[in-house]
C-alpha cells in the first residue's frame, strides 16, 4: 500500500507535464510558422477539444479561432445587419453579432469575439470585407502569437444551433469576385 502512494505524486505530475506543457508545445510550433498558404491559419477548428494555446477544452469548440496580429482589421464575412456590438464581459470579450437575413428566425448569423475595438454600431448594415473592427485579446486571454478572431456561426435565434463554418467560407475576400445572393457563402474575416 505505501508504495502506490509514492505512486501517486509521479502520476499526477505526469498527467499535469501532458496538459499544461506538452499539449500546448504542440501548438506553439505551428502558431510561430507562417501558414505558407493564401488562407489565414486556424487555430482551433470547430469541435476541438483544444484551445488555441493547446490547453484542453471543458467543451467542444464553437466556432474556428483564425490567426491574425494584434490590431489587424476583422472583416465582415457576409453582408447583413449589426445586432450586437459590446463587450460581453465573459470569454468572448468584446463582441460583434451580424444577422446575414434580419426578419428571418431561421437566418444564420455570424459571431465574432476577442476584438481590441468594435468599429461598428447595432443597426449598421455592414458589407462582406468591410472592417467591423480590430483583432485583440479581450475576453479570454490569447498568449503572444496566438491572436486571433473567434468566428462563429449561428442558425436562427437558438444560441447553441452552430454549424462548422468552415464548408461555408468561399476563402479570402475579394472585391472583384461575385458572391452567391441565394445562399450564404462566407470569407474569412481577415486579410489574406
Amino acid at each position: 500500500m505505501e508504495g502506490r502512494l509514492h505512486l501517486l505524486p509521479v502520476v499526477v505530475n505526469g498527467v499535469g507535464m501532458v496538459f499544461l506543457v506538452l499539449l500546448p508545445l504542440t501548438h506553439l510550433v505551428p502558431a510561430m510558422t507562417p501558414s505558407g498558404g493564401a488562407t489565414p491559419r486556424i487555430h482551433t477548428g470547430f469541435g476541438d477539444w483544444l484551445g488555441s494555446e493547446g490547453y484542453p477544452l471543458l467543451s467542444r469548440h464553437r466556432g474556428v479561432d483564425i490567426a491574425s496580429r494584434m490590431g489587424a482589421d476583422v472583416l465582415a464575412a457576409a453582408d447583413g445587419r449589426v445586432t450586437v456590438a459590446r463587450d460581453n464581459r465573459d470569454l468572448c470579450g468584446l463582441i460583434v453579432v451580424i444577422d446575414h437575413d434580419p426578419g428571418n428566425p431561421h437566418s444564420y448569423r455570424t459571431v465574432y469575439c476577442h476584438f481590441s475595438e468594435i468599429a461598428v454600431r447595432v443597426g449598421d448594415s455592414v458589407k462582406r470585407g468591410q472592417r467591423i473592427g480590430a483583432v485583440g485579446t479581450s475576453g479570454q486571454r490569447a498568449f503572444p502569437g496566438f491572436e486571433h478572431v473567434h468566428l462563429e456561426l449561428q442558425k436562427g435565434r437558438d444560441i447553441n444551433a452552430i454549424e462548422d463554418n468552415l464548408a461555408q467560407i468561399a476563402g479570402c475576400f475579394d472585391a472583384a469576385t461575385v458572391y452567391p445572393a441565394d445562399r450564404l457563402m462566407l470569407t474569412y474575416p481577415v486579410k489574406c
